[in-house]
């Protein structure tokens, strides 16, 4: 065996990763959660057993793929946070998260699942909540919001559209929009006040991880 030769078997393993974490994406994407991993393999071009020997269960190559929508979620939440109109940042990021469900099925269904327990999602999870709070809080202190909604009851509409939109999609493609633009215009001031108490932090956990 040559000096090169375990470089070159590195390279190629990081290859059979990538292809199959892009063919695990677009499967979950479409098929959602019970999507069989054979079919994942078919699309990565791999075996089977390769795809087990780096993800010992499909919950953790499932947890792989949510961390990746975690981190373009913070992403985006840390760029509303950095634009100047406060209305906008917030319709835009509330349309990305909406958007971010509808067009990745495995993700949607996923919430409100055991997945959402484990220590390393919620910490990543709940960095999108909290830049959501500052984006909503941004919104309010400007007028554009109403003051009695919280980050939790803006993630748990924007859930059910999203769900709603997915239902639909397939019949009506893009209908979500019209239920989204509803819903965030029910967050405009000025509405009689909701009845009730916005859910806690623990009742929104509870809610997010299915227990």
């Amino acid at each position: 065996m040559t000096a090169t030769t375990p470089r070159l078997l590195r390279a190629d393993a990081e290859r059979n990763l990538r292809r199959v974490l892009d063919a695990a994406l677009d499967v979950f994407a479409e098929h959602g959660i019970d999507a069989p991993v054979t079919l994942i393999a078919e699309r990565a071009g791999v075996g089977v057993a390769t795809i087990f020997r780096r993800f010992p269960t499909k919950d953790d190559l499932l947890a792989a793929l949510l961390a990746h929508r975690g981190e373009q979620l913070v992403a985006a939440a840390d760029a509303a946070l950095e634009r100047d109109d406060p209305e906008a940042a917030f319709r835009e990021l509330a349309k990305l998260i909406t958007r971010s469900q509808i067009a990745d099925r495995g993700f949607c269904e996923a919430i409100g699942t055991e997945l959402f327990a484990r220590d390393d999602l919620q910490r990543l999870f709940d960095g999108v909540r909290k830049r959501l709070v500052e984006v909503l809080a941004r919104a309010q202190a400007s007028g554009a919001l109403r003051s009695d909604v919280t980050a939790e009851d803006v993630l748990f509409v924007l859930y059910g559209v999203a769900r709603t939109g997915l239902m639909v999609e397939g019949a009506a493609p893009g209908l979500w929009r019209r239920y989204l633009a509803l819903a965030l215009d029910g967050l405009r001031p000025g509405a009689a006040p909701l009845p009730g108490r916005p859910p806690t932090r623990r009742q929104f956990d509870a809610a997010r991880c299915g227990s």
